[in-house]
């Protein structure tokens, strides 16, 4: 099991771990293994992540804010607390019309 930026077996508060900084998207590794990698994105207003067809599936999942992900031209809407998955093989990008911090956990299948 790879080491992420948070430490094994202890206590963390995954929200109040992440700072927003102005204008930019931060990613820190929580665990990463194998088949799974789980980061924590913290995205400022404004601010795009665009994927190409990636060969993995992605769980996001929406910790703090409002975010909008897009999945091959379909725009979806979210905020604290609702989660989507994002199928292997599309196009997609997570867009941020407001600041907010999410959970993805990308599946990497053989």
């Amino acid at each position: 099991m790879a080491k992420g930026e948070f430490e094994e077996s202890k206590k963390f508060n995954l929200v109040d771990a992440l700072e927003y900084i102005s204008n930019m998207i931060v990613a820190k590794n929580i665990i990463e293994e194998n088949h799974c990698v789980v980061q924590a994105f913290v995205f400022d207003y404004g601010k795009v992540q665009s994927f190409e067809k990636s060969p993995f599936a992605r769980f996001i999942h929406i910790i703090e804010g409002k975010a909008e992900v897009v999945i091959n031209d379909n725009s979806t809407f979210l905020q604290k607390g609702d989660s989507i998955i994002i199928p292997g093989h599309f196009t997609s990008s997570i867009e941020a019309n407001h600041k907010f911090k999410m959970i993805c956990t990308t599946i990497k299948t053989e």
